[in-house]
């Protein structure tokens, strides 16, 4: 799935994510001690430091996005827009995507089944594999090729991040109730109880 990124690069993303709606992911930075000037000067002085030594960090981590293509900074008059690329905005769906399946892993099961069908035209083959892999990488289970089970609620994420990739259109998400459970699949899940 690429490069792994480090909290802090995750934790920009969103940042810059949530700023504005993901289409239009800006941000600026502001220092956090702004009104230090009224503070006594040890405090004045540590506090200086503090938010140079933030600005330092911050400056590193978004060179390092910059550097992969995460991020796109433009200058604006006196400040410094930064605006997420595309290849961000899919890693950041992505990333939301693998988080949700995490969770949902934690929860107790509601004792239905997540069926994911799809038929991804030849065309765009890399995204089926891309499918494919985002499946099995998350939890859920090959029944056949474009057929993949789960006991874990794959929504909202999944069709935030087909929609993004322009295939939402070429998958079924069906949710079936598993008061007849066929064994073989129970088997497939044994660690869902």
């Amino acid at each position: 799935m690429g490069s792994k990124l480090t909290k802090v690069q995750i934790t920009l993303l969103e940042l810059f994510a949530v700023y504005r709606d993901i289409d239009d992911a800006l941000a600026s930075y502001r220092p956090l001690y702004p009104s230090l000037k009224y503070e006594p000067a040890y405090f004045i002085e540590k506090g200086r430091r503090r938010a140079k030594k933030e600005q330092a960090q911050l400056r590193k981590h978004l060179d390092y996005l910059k550097s992969r293509h995460y991020i796109e900074v433009k200058n604006e008059g006196e400040e410094k827009l930064v605006r997420l690329t595309a290849k961000a905005k899919y890693e950041l769906l992505r990333l939301q995507f693998a988080l949700h399946m995490r969770a949902q892993r934690k929860r107790a099961w509601d004792r239905k089944w997540r069926l994911v069908i799809f038929d991804v035209p030849e065309i765009r083959k890399r995204y089926r594999d891309f499918l494919r892999k985002l499946m099995r990488v998350n939890g859920f289970r090959m029944w056949q090729l474009s057929v993949w089970v789960s006991p874990y609620n794959p929504e909202p994420h999944l069709s935030n991040l087909l929609q993004y990739l322009g295939i939402e259109k070429h998958y079924e998400l069906i949710e079936a109730d598993c008061a007849k459970c066929s064994p073989r699949l129970l088997h497939k899940f044994a660690e869902v109880k």
